[in-house]
């Protein structure tokens, strides 16, 4: 059973910032960017319930970890690494072309809001030569299921939750209803949702994932 102390670095960091985005009320997406050694050079996390930021509605993911990147420090971003959760919109893959990130690796796919194939559609994007990386579903399930516990969480309009839920579930049904069992069980009542650490929802995730699974 993956564990969480399995993780790579950037994966670790990347659920790290989506339970710091839950805590806050945001969605649970992050990435980060890593040079070539592999060292985490910029990150961004989904803050679009938060009023700390002027246009929350912008603040995805991605777009900031883009926006994030000191190039007078880190120069070469041609040659970086974009991790990302969850499959990037159309706004975020726009900032990533012209960010001139040309490596992405990418957890779970969306089917609904994800546009990574725009960039075939367009002849000036896909003349900048992305390399797009999509992982296992393992991966894939725990960013669906970390989006899941944000939704049962905070959203109070039914209808659009489980909309929401089913769209999570056309590639990680199993992280979808991991995460609805974790909220069954009670995982989170008796304490602030900040005195839980990622780390400690990930194993808790995966232990019933492997037991329903």
């Amino acid at each position: 059973m993956l564990r969480y102390s399995d993780l790579s670095l950037p994966w670790k960091r990347i659920f790290e910032l989506e339970w710091e985005s839950i805590c806050e009320g945001s969605k649970a997406i992050a990435a980060v960017i890593v040079n070539e050694n592999g060292e985490i050079i910029s990150e961004g996390r989904n803050q679009i319930s938060e009023c700390n930021v002027p246009n929350p509605a912008t603040a995805h993911a991605e777009a900031e970890a883009i926006r994030n990147l000191d190039v007078r420090k880190h120069p070469n971003p041609k040659t970086y690494t974009l991790y990302a959760g969850l499959e990037p919109c159309i706004m975020c893959m726009g900032t990533l072309v012209m960010g001139h990130i040309r490596n992405v690796v990418i957890a779970a796919r969306d089917d609904y809001g994800g546009a990574m194939n725009l960039i075939q559609h367009s002849s000036f994007a896909k003349s900048k030569g992305i390399k797009i990386t999509w992982l296992d579903n393992e991966l894939g399930d725990m960013q669906r299921a970390f989006q899941t516990i944000r939704e049962l969480l905070y959203n109070q309009e039914e209808e659009k939750r489980e909309r929401m839920l089913q769209d999570f579930s056309v590639y990680n049904e199993k992280g979808v209803n991991a995460a609805v069992k974790l909220m069954e069980r009670g995982f989170f009542e008796g304490c602030a949702l900040n005195e839980i650490t990622a780390a400690e929802v990930f194993d808790a995730l995966m232990e019933i994932e492997e037991r329903v699974g």
